[in-house]
């Protein structure tokens, strides 16, 4: 009897050490897991802000581009109306000069 409570207290032993390193085994397992999908997070992250600073970027070109567009509209504009308004003051003081010649 003493030697099957001593058979029995080495089997709950022995099943006591194979759940620990069972245990540990799949303690490892998780860990690991969690760390690569951490690094696949992280580099998701990562990813995904490149591709959000990437189109803010080019709304940013976008809107330049046709701030430049408007500018040169109001350059052009304005140059036009300054080249009309140069020859009409020249055809009144041609007209003044010859008047004053006469």
């Amino acid at each position: 009897m003493v030697e099957e409570t001593i058979r029995t207290i080495r089997e709950t032993e022995k099943q006591a050490r194979e759940i620990v390193e069972n245990a540990r085994k799949e303690s490892e397992r998780i860990r690991k897991e969690a760390e690569e999908r951490s690094g696949q997070i992280r580099e998701e992250i990562i990813r995904n802000a490149r591709e959000e600073a990437e189109t803010v970027m080019e709304q940013a070109r976008v809107s330049g581009d046709e701030s430049v567009r408007g500018a040169e509209a109001v350059i052009r504009s304005d140059t036009d109306r300054l080249k009309t308004s140069a020859k009409e003051k020249e055809k009144e003081a041609v007209e003044m000069v010859i008047s004053m010649l006469a």
